[in-house]
């Protein structure tokens, strides 16, 4: 006989995020689905034999959905070496010594997440070949830039990554290569370090645990610019053997790389083919690269670059041609944009062929960074989510790098997640694991100075739950505890929406997926 599988969630404050925003005492999950929610006795009454989690007076939210990430990056980030917390570029060249030391020679030395920004005023420039051939000059070493459009390489990277066809991507000066190689030229280097398929197994083990250690039950994560290998992908092969393996502890829609755009159509998979754990999403496509690395394309340049003002990735043509066979098969679009051009053109393109699709397509903009006042009503206009990521924030601040790139007057216009909502726009949070952690970036989102960016807890919660949902068409089952919905949640030691001030000091102590407690440090 089939004995129904129970938790209750009890003595506690249950927000559950429906829409008359209903808080609750109790929560039962059962069989994988929120079965009842309620005052403590009530709840209680209509359990059988349930595990029991006495929350103490604690609070519980709808798991967090990252709208935007990359799941093989946080893991890789985590296995590898995690530059995201140098201080300095001391420390920084410091752990890739530390890696290089413990790696056979020949073998790839990899570093993830530095940003020179936040580093001490005079060393805020892109690490370079002369300080990483002092690193090793045994091993090829490629140290990430935190947004993944920059890459700082070695002399021994050079003679092991072949980049003919791509030299306009390779920074030098005076003639000479500096070790900065950006957009198709890093994706030349990604190809040649990157992991193998057990290594990549490995990496999304990792990045599961640190999820569920952040309340994460969702993630849509999102194909990069770098083809690894001429056949297949080595992150869709990863993810299905997980699945078929049951080790999928995580909910994952896969967004599918533009350079696979005629074979997804050919599939003819409608976004959302799978099941609870494991979807196509459709296709991502870039249109621009990233401040960071002074290549996303702007309307005007960039402050400290004269004269440059940015690169289309891929033009407004190959986009569209990309956009047309995923119309044509109504699969969901996902375009990087972040720069004010470069939504213009994704929007131009958008416009041209909406009418090829049968069904709502609930096109998306990733990043919208830089988007004017008229993107935003076209967006409106068209449905278009806005799916963008609230830590961000933490460069726009005096003497961060939206200053640096974009000058004073960039700090209160940019990541406008208030003109967002305000302008009927579709908003989704995410972090594009730039950290992955939902309540560093709500903390960012409620807290900052300026008006145009500022959201209530609410409004930032939502965005990370029920507009996550809605950006990836699962909004029947996630994004709030209502019965019926998936029984994916997170136990908070503190309630955000009593301290708003607070939300950076609030800890994750619970992780509950599909009615199970996969993280639990009560």
């Amino acid at each position: 006989m089939h004995r129904e599988s129970e938790l209750l969630l009890r003595n506690g404050t249950v927000r559950v995020l429906d829409d008359e925003r209903t808080v609750a005492e109790s929560v039962l999950f059962r069989d994988g689905e929120v079965a009842t929610v309620g005052d403590d006795a009530a709840v209680a009454a209509s359990a059988s034999d349930p595990d029991v989690v006495d929350l103490d007076g604690r609070t519980v939210l709808p798991g967090f959905n990252d709208a935007h990430t990359h799941i093989f990056s946080v893991g890789v980030q985590l296995i590898e070496t995690d530059l995201s917390q140098a201080a300095d570029r001391e420390e920084a060249l410091s752990l890739l010594a530390a890696n290089a030391e413990s790696t056979e020679p020949g073998s790839w030395v990899l570093g993830f997440g530095y940003d020179e920004s936040m580093w001490p005023e005079g060393e805020r420039s892109y690490l370079t070949r002369d300080e990483l051939d002092e690193v090793t000059e045994d091993h090829p070493v490629a140290a990430n830039r935190v947004d993944g459009h920059t890459i700082s390489v070695n002399g021994r990277a050079f003679e092991e990554v072949d980049f003919e066809g791509v030299e306009h991507d390779v920074i030098e000066r005076g003639g000479e290569p500096t070790g900065r190689v950006v957009e198709d030229a890093a994706g030349r280097v990604r190809s040649a370090s990157y992991p193998d398929v057990e290594k990549a197994r490995r990496a999304l083990a990792a990045a599961i645990e640190r999820s569920h250690e952040l309340g994460i039950t969702s993630v849509q994560t999102m194909a990069g610019l770098t083809r690894v290998r001429d056949h297949g992908n080595v992150q869709q092969e990863a993810l299905f053997a997980a699945w078929r393996d049951g080790d999928l502890d995580l909910r994952v829609t896969f967004y599918a790389p533009s350079w696979q755009a005629e074979s997804l159509s050919d599939l003819e998979l409608a976004s959302g083919f799978g099941d609870d754990y494991l979807r196509v999403g459709g296709l991502k496509a870039f249109s621009d690269g990233s401040l960071g690395s002074q290549t996303a394309k702007l309307h005007d340049e960039f402050a400290d670059d004269p004269g440059n003002d940015g690169q289309m990735v891929h033009d407004g043509d190959q986009l569209e041609e990309w956009f047309r066979l995923a119309a044509g098969s109504n699969q969901q679009i996902a375009t990087h944009a972040i720069g004010g051009k470069a939504i213009d053109v994704v929007l131009d393109r958008y416009e041209a062929v909406r009418e090829a699709y049968d069904v709502d397509p609930r096109l998306r903009i990733e990043h919208v960074e830089l988007a004017t006042d008229e993107a935003l009503d076209r967006m409106a206009d068209a449905g278009i989510v806005a799916s963008m990521q609230p830590n961000f924030l933490q460069w726009s601040k005096p003497d961060g790098l939206y200053e640096a790139r974009l000058g004073t007057d960039a700090l209160p216009a940019n990541n406008r997640y208030r003109d967002v909502l305000d302008a009927d726009v579709p908003l989704a949070f995410g972090s594009d694991k730039m950290p992955p952690g939902p309540l560093y970036g709500i903390d960012h989102a409620v807290t900052t100075e300026y008006d145009a960016q500022r959201l209530t807890v609410d409004e930032a919660v939502a965005a990370y739950t029920r507009g996550a949902a809605y950006a990836e068409f699962t909004e029947d089952r996630k994004g709030t505890l209502e019965p019926g919905m998936l029984a994916d949640a997170v136990v908070l030691d503190r309630d955000p929406y009593d301290a708003p001030a607070e939300i950076a000091d609030i800890s994750v102590v619970a992780t509950v997926l599909g009615g199970e407690v996969v993280y639990d440090d009560r």
